[in-house]
């Protein structure tokens, strides 16, 4: 039974809430996986915080009192204000379908209707989390007075330098005024690990990642059968050529990580941590293709998505376009950041020679 032009909005808005699925096929994102969704987004466990500002607490120093003492020794002790405070701009988006109440399938029926709304309630989301993907794993921010203001990205939080060490500083165009407000000048444990390499081998691309493993305390997951984890802190993100040709050292039966094949999810690992390619870094029609053969130490533990209050995936009931009576526009506004604690925990690491990425 047909429902009347009056009926619908309040139709549509009862059943904006709880959607029965629909049956069709879903071949419309282009990227094979989005670790946005999986990493950072988490709706159970918000952490949220209000004000104009995403602020955040690290500690950077504390009060050295050790002290070397003998017979009749006068005590003597120093007090520090061991905190400073991250501040980044919150990152606002905005994403929304529309419809036009005379559209035939307004016509046939509630479950025509439902199954239209839903499809559409389906694509705000997914268009969403593509683009969350693409900011994430983009360049970031250019500057700080960038209007309107993107959120940061892990490439944005764990820059890049030719030279191996923790010389991972500001990254352009933020230079005065440091990462999250954090000046490296000042604070230079607030660096991330960096290295080049020319050839993916042992020798060179797999053995300065070890070193930033290592020195930036990636410890392996405890791996027993059975009890493996499905999600460890510790990735090793790149390209999908990076992961083939490591599959091609496996191949050639170097023991010392033969082992380490199908750890997790069929990825090569190095010393217990996966390599996992990230499909907007290979895929030629992500905006974000790359061709540095990058590789990033991620500590996932060290990264959050701050949701800002009462801005977090906000919808609104459909409402009228305001130059055209039939049609109502459904939108959901979104506010957060994110926010790295510790970048000495992360490191960084890219190819000299440019790498073609196959699809």
């Amino acid at each position: 039974m047909a429902l009347g032009i009056e009926q619908l909005d309040d139709f549509i808005h009862a059943y904006q809430q709880e959607y029965p699925m629909g049956e069709w096929a879903d071949i419309s994102m282009p990227l094979q996986k989005y670790l946005f969704a999986s990493r950072l987004f988490d709706s159970a466990n918000k952490d949220e915080s209000s004000g104009a500002y995403c602020k955040w607490k690290l500690e950077v120093r504390y009060a050295d009192n050790l002290q070397v003492v003998g017979l009749y020794h006068r005590d003597s002790s120093n007090r520090v204000n061991g905190l400073d405070e991250g501040e980044m701009k919150w990152a606002m988006s905005t994403v929304n379908y529309h419809y036009d109440l005379d559209e035939d399938t307004f016509s046939q029926g509630a479950d025509a209707i439902v199954n239209y709304i839903d499809l559409r309630e389906r694509g705000l989301m997914k268009s969403f989390f593509a683009g969350m993907e693409d900011l994430m794993f983009g360049a970031g921010p250019t500057s700080a007075t960038q209007k309107p203001n993107p959120p940061s990205s892990l490439l944005w939080w764990i820059t890049a330098s030719a030279t191996e060490g923790f010389n991972g500083t500001e990254p352009s165009g933020f230079e005065s005024v440091g990462v999250g407000g954090i000046d490296t000048d000042d604070y230079p444990y607030w660096k991330n690990r960096t290295f080049s390499y020319a050839q993916f081998n042992h020798e060179d691309a797999i053995r300065k990642t070890i070193r930033s493993m290592d020195l930036c305390l990636f410890e392996p997951p405890v791996s027993a059968a059975g009890l493996t984890p499905t999600r460890p802190n510790w990735e090793l993100l790149t390209t999908y050529s990076r992961v083939s040709e490591s599959y091609e050292l496996l191949r050639t039966g170097n023991d010392n990580i033969r082992n380490d094949l199908g750890t997790y999810a069929n990825s090569p690992a190095i010393r217990g941590v996966p390599m996992v390619w990230v499909p907007a870094w290979t895929n030629s029609a992500s905006m974000n293709a790359r061709t540095d053969g990058i590789i990033l130490g991620v500590n996932w533990a060290t990264f959050k998505w701050k949701y800002r209050s009462g801005r977090n995936m906000r919808k609104r009931k459909a409402f009228q376009h305001p130059e055209m009576s039939n049609v109502r526009i459904r939108k959901m506004d979104d506010a957060g950041q994110i926010v790295c604690y510790d970048r000495r925990a992360n490191f960084r690491g890219y190819s000299t020679a440019t790498i073609t990425e196959v699809d």
